[in-house]
């Protein structure tokens, strides 16, 4: 008994939290653009009755009028007011259709702003979370097309129920038997739907996984950033047998739900065109001919109505079920808007007034579902105005370290104080704001030069001798100026086929650029010069020293040269600081960095006695 009182309270709390996600979609399309949902739903109520009159009542009240010996006049004039009803129906419908193409942009404009303003504060470890980026790829995938798909179906209830009331009580005056056929497709929907649209949810967000994996093969083999390895290397042979797998795997889910979603529509085609269709043309044809007890009229509106109100009665199952469906999505959707940012920003939080010192004390951190730290009890100081050297080889913890000194991240133990006073007590884009970086996967966006330096839009002729100057500096102007709209020119060809294309080298200079072209405080460059050869990586440390005078710099490297224009160097093994010093002290040491120094001797030879 106990058990049988549990499964309803489940499907209760079901239903409810369906209608509570429906309700929440309908919610968006509010906020977004109120007189979208209004005036479908005027022209659902009116829809509704104009599909009553015209389709309905009009043969019976005719063929019974006639068969009655009503005046023709009377009946003309029925007729007429019934069609003028249609014309300015059909009127309303057109001008509500308009006005739903120029405002449901806006509609999707609100819901797309609210997921990528999410998608920009929620913490960066979530993207680094398979789970978390499959959901964050389903609720954007359609959350558009759902809001709207919410709002037909929630229409489509209205309309059903008036049209299902008015022709279900012309229909029980004629012979209340015939409503009993008209509802054996609900029952068979209330008994199997659920479960039905349970097989089509899962099939589609199985198909959807697997398309996930699909489409990236299939990017693999047109993106310019993996066609030299794709046609110098195996990788194609890689990437098809991972496309026949993904392939494979689609037919697999076909193979396990395609039967079951078969069965399914056979089982209601059966109950609604064997069922009902045929057997209320049996009845009716019986009861007019051989009983003779309804009219002509009557007749012809049971036959014509029967599997109208069947077919109504039927979808209003599936709408609701549909509704369950839509809930499923949305799901995601709320799963993701949500989702509670750990790394928030807190407008009552105090701003950051000045930079004097940055401390790491006993910080260790872990990544998520490792064991090990990726950084382990780092004890680190930053002054105004020094230069910090990171070095150490790949996989040391040192990106991971700049991510944390810019709170992307929060220590596993132990704190990052600034000014002596914890940064998670700081306003989080205050904080933020004192740091210009340049992260080792920097990435050009396919937008215009200009932007691309400033990281903002609105580019003013103030701005854009900013960005002239800032690409001089980096050395990347020459090549920028000979474009067709000079720092103006698009980024990539993925919207313009005139784009500018870049080399890596050339690329990492307009990141480099960003350095130049900004005022922030403290400067971090998380190997900025990876894809430049040593001079040209010397010449850039110099004209980013030079225009970093007087700022705080922190650098990280594994190319040692850098290092000598440094106040202080860190070097890092295994997420530990295990040498720290000038760059003569660490040489003097002989320890792991001057091991690492000496091996890099013939490429600094030249440079050894650089200083700052």
């Amino acid at each position: 008994m106990k058990k049988g009182k549990e499964k309803t309270k489940n499907k209760r709390t079901n239903w409810k939290r369906t209608f509570n996600n429906n309700g929440y979609m309908l919610g968006l399309i509010i906020k977004a653009c109120p007189g979208v949902l209004i005036l479908y739903l005027i022209s659902a109520v009116l829809g509704a009755v104009n599909s009553f009159l015209l389709n309905t009542y009009l043969y019976q009240y005719a063929l019974n009028a006639l068969q009655e010996g009503e005046a023709l006049k009377n009946i003309l004039i029925t007729l007429g007011c019934m069609f003028g009803y249609s014309v300015l129906y059909m009127l309303f419908r057109s001008i509500s259709s308009c006005y739903f193409e120029l405002k449901y942009p806006k509609v999707e404009a609100y819901i797309q702003n609210l997921l990528q303003k999410k998608a920009s504060e929620v913490d960066l470890a979530c993207f680094e979370s398979s789970a978390f980026y499959d959901t964050y790829v389903k609720a954007t995938s359609e959350a558009t097309s759902r809001a709207y798909t919410v709002m037909n179906n929630i229409l489509d209830v209205i309309w059903i129920t008036i049209n299902v009331v008015a022709v279900g009580t012309l229909i029980i005056t004629i012979d209340p038997i015939f409503i009993v056929l008209a509802f054996l497709p609900l029952l068979c929907t209330l008994l199997v739907g659920k479960k039905r649209n349970r097989i089509r949810y899962d099939y589609n967000m199985r198909n959807k996984e697997v398309a996930r994996q699909r489409d990236y093969v299939r990017r693999t083999f047109y993106l310019r950033d993996f066609s030299k390895e794709m046609r110098l290397t195996e990788m194609w042979k890689v990437m098809y047998k991972r496309m026949h797998s993904s392939i494979s795997e689609m037919k697999d889910i076909v193979d396990k739900y395609g039967y079951k979603i078969m069965f399914f529509r056979y089982l209601f085609d059966f109950a609604f065109d064997v069922v009902v269709y045929s057997g209320s043309i049996i009845l009716a044809a019986y009861k007019t001919m051989v009983a003779k007890n309804i009219l002509i009229g009557d007749c012809f509106v049971v036959i014509h109505s029967i599997s109208n109100i069947a077919s109504s009665v039927n979808y209003m199952g599936d709408v609701f079920f549909k509704l369950d469906e839509n809930s499923l999505y949305v799901d995601n959707l709320r799963a993701f808007l949500e989702y509670e940012v750990r790394i928030a920003e807190d407008e009552n939080a105090p701003t950051v007034s000045s930079f004097e010192k940055l401390e790491l004390k006993n910080m260790t951190f872990e990544y998520e579902g490792q064991k090990t730290p990726a950084l382990s009890n780092i004890n680190l100081t930053v002054n105004v105005g020094e230069k910090i050297a990171i070095v150490g080889h790949n996989g040391a913890g040192k990106t991971t370290l700049i991510k944390l000194l810019q709170r992307l991240y929060d220590p596993s133990e132990g704190e990052i104080l600034l000014n002596g006073e914890n940064i998670k007590n700081y306003r989080l884009s205050s904080y933020r704001n004192l740091f210009g970086t340049v992260f080792q996967d920097y990435r050009l966006f396919a937008t215009t030069v200009a932007e691309n330096v400033m990281l903002r839009g609105d580019i003013t002729d103030e701005d854009r001798a900013v960005v002239k100057d800032a690409l001089e500096r980096a050395g990347i102007y020459r090549k920028v100026e000979t474009l067709s709209n000079g720092v103006d020119s698009n980024v990539t060809r993925e919207f313009d086929n005139k784009g500018a294309m870049f080399s890596g080298g050339e690329a990492q200079k307009i990141s480099i650029a960003r350095i130049f072209a900004r005022k922030q405080e403290i400067v971090i460059m998380d190997e900025p010069t990876s894809a430049l050869d040593p001079i040209a990586e010397q010449e850039m440390y110099r004209n980013m020293f030079e225009a970093c005078e007087g700022k705080t710099v922190i650098f990280v490297s594994h190319r040692l040269s850098s290092a000598t224009m440094a106040d202080r160097v860190y070097m890092f093994e295994n997420g530990k600081i295990i040498e720290q010093g000038t760059h003569s002290e660490l040489l003097s040491m002989n320890g792991k960095y001057a091991d690492m120094w000496h091996k890099q001797a013939d490429i600094y030879a030249d440079v050894e006695e650089v200083t700052v």
